[in-house]
């Protein structure tokens, strides 16, 4: 009886110890729920935004597949990004006028995108003198509309196609300079 009453004791023990140890190991899924200083503010899917002015005019309309925001410096990292400028010289009004596009960019606090990977500016005005900029990597102020690149370029507008270096330019005037290695083609109407 002896015996018995030690081998029920000995697994109630070891059960106890078991149940114990189970309590006490760390689960690793608990770390991937605190904050780092490097990981962003929050993450969001086919997300779209509408930016206005401080004059509460719109600015500019953006969607992306993937959004993360970072409040470290409050940059914003987009995956396969879509921004749509609005004429800002024209009062009152919603008038699209550029599509941007983008493998990924990013969006800095003064209004600054980095595009990144298969970039195209197109014009969504048909009256356009500059209708689409191609590179692989631009920078555009939202506010002012300007883009610069220094990756191969290529232009094409109302009767022109251009390839070059060095980008320079304005969306909304639609004026676009290239300073090295261009080779402009013009088509002349009769």
């Amino acid at each position: 009886m002896n015996i018995r009453l030690n081998i029920i004791l000995a697994v109630i023990a070891l059960g106890l110890l078991a149940w114990f140890y189970s309590l006490n190991k760390e689960d690793g899924s608990l770390k991937d729920l605190i904050k780092t200083a490097d990981s962003p503010e929050y993450v969001g899917q086919k997300m779209s935004t509408t930016v206005y002015s401080p004059t509460g005019k719109k600015q500019y309309l953006a969607t992306s597949a993937k959004v993360e925001h970072y409040t470290s410096d409050g940059h914003t990292d987009f995956q396969q990004p879509v921004v749509l400028l609005l004429d800002i010289e024209i009062q009152n009004t919603d008038k699209e006028s550029w599509k941007l596009s983008a493998d990924k960019a990013r969006l800095t606090k003064d209004n600054m995108l980095y595009l990144d990977g298969n970039v195209i500016a197109q014009s969504l005005s048909a009256q356009s003198r500059l209708q689409r900029i191609e590179t692989q990597r631009a920078v555009v102020n939202l506010t002012t509309q300007d883009i610069s690149s220094d990756q191969m370029v290529k232009l094409n507008g109302q009767n022109f196609n251009s390839t070059g270096l060095k980008l320079t330019g304005n969306l909304q005037q639609q004026v676009a300079t290239l300073k090295e290695q261009v080779k402009t083609y013009y088509e002349v109407r009769k």
